[in-house]
């Protein structure tokens, strides 16, 4: 139903928390407030408790006997820790990344740093016109000094998944290169196959949880540079005092929605049809840029209006959609990833996302397809 007669369908961006997920903080917060790095038997009680958090984590995602759990303020921090931590403790191997043209500013903003300031270099590899990148591209990037490889598991904007289980099968053949999944997208909607995968990202508040949390999913075996020096909370990797109550309700979220994903799936792809179902009698207005394969996001591309008012319009009638990703939405007036497609300046600057989660329902997409083409309809040029 919608939240006081609005219609969210921004849930790409972010999620509303679940009542059960802000409880196990709330519990936490009042009755294990101790310093879980405290030798007392109040700081005991909170290390358990943050220990039994990573193995749920790890459990959940059938990662218990090869990965560890870095909690982190969310996938932003993990992409980063992840990325320049490896890439500059391993330099002395080799100074080239390969990574997306469509990857998160969190992603693609990283390594142009590590390019810029510390001399590493990247290849972007290319998408085709469905958002998709090729094997043959990545095979073709490796070289001698090649040390990371970072791949989104599911695209923020257009929701495309990539075949990350192919690419770490096949990139177990060079032993000096390490693969980071971006998974933000994919936990907790899709049930994927992580354990060939080095390094996991993903954030608390895309799942239902709490903003402000996230992990770093990393193999064992795996060390990383630490960009936050300190006490030596998280095995050295992040300094500073641990946040119990947010570990507890990250494990938390993730389990609820993983227990969920069947279902959830059933119901949301049956309210991305029916949106779909519009777009589709209508190619005159509408570019479709994402493919039903994933149902949760719903990217599309005006053809004869400005995305900025549609945004607005709908807005206006309480139905909340994005026009870009929310992360550089207000410093950016197009997306690189519909760029990227080879769609042309004026779509890729007109670009509207519909993201779902099984809060929505069927009548909340009729609502919006309904206000939707009068905008459209109506709007002068």
């Amino acid at each position: 139903m919608p939240i006081d007669n609005i219609i969210y369908f921004d849930n790409a961006s972010t999620t509303k928390v679940n009542p059960e997920v802000l409880l196990a903080y709330t519990k936490v917060c009042e009755t294990t407030f101790a310093n879980a790095s405290s030798i007392h038997f109040e700081g005991q009680k909170a290390n358990r408790l943050l220990n039994k958090s990573r193995e749920l984590i790890l459990s959940t995602l059938n990662l218990s006997n090869t990965h560890q759990v870095i909690f982190t303020s969310g996938a932003t921090e993990a992409n980063n820790i992840a990325i320049k931590g490896y890439a500059l403790k391993y330099k002395n191997r080799g100074n080239h990344i390969i990574t997306t043209a469509i990857e998160h500013a969190s992603v693609l903003k990283t390594v142009r740093q590590l390019e810029k300031e510390f001399g590493f270099v990247v290849t972007y590899l290319p998408v085709d016109q469905h958002g998709e990148i090729q094997i043959e591209d990545l095979v073709n990037a490796i070289t001698d000094k090649t040390i990371l490889v970072s791949v989104m598991a599911i695209n923020n904007e257009i929701g495309v998944i990539n075949n990350i289980e192919e690419i770490a099968k096949f990139l177990k053949s060079y032993p000096k290169i390490a693969f980071h999944v971006d998974a933000t997208q994919a936990i907790g909607k899709f049930n994927l196959n992580y354990a060939d995968v080095d390094f996991i990202s993903f954030s608390g508040h895309k799942i239902h949880g709490l903003k402000g949390t996230g992990a770093l999913i990393k193999r064992k075996k795996l060390e990383v540079l630490s960009l936050n020096s300190g006490g030596g909370q998280e095995d050295g990797i992040r300094s500073g005092t641990n946040d119990v109550a947010g570990a507890v309700s990250l494990a938390k979220a993730l389990t609820i929605a993983n227990s969920k994903i069947s279902q959830n799936k059933t119901k949301i792809t049956a309210i991305s049809f029916k949106i779909y179902d519009y777009l589709e009698s209508n190619p005159d207005l509408y570019e479709i840029n994402s493919t039903k394969d994933n149902p949760y996001i719903i990217n599309f591309s005006l053809k004869t209006k400005k995305a900025s008012v549609v945004v607005e319009g709908l807005s206006n009638k309480n139905i909340m959609v994005s026009s870009i990703s929310a992360c550089h939405s207000r410093k950016e007036a197009y997306s690189h990833v519909v760029e990227s497609m080879n769609k042309g300046e004026y779509l890729s600057h007109n670009t509207v996302r519909v993201s779902l989660d099984e809060n929505n329902t069927i009548e909340e997409a009729k609502i919006f397809i309904n206000e939707l083409d009068k905008l459209i309809r109506g709007i002068k040029q």
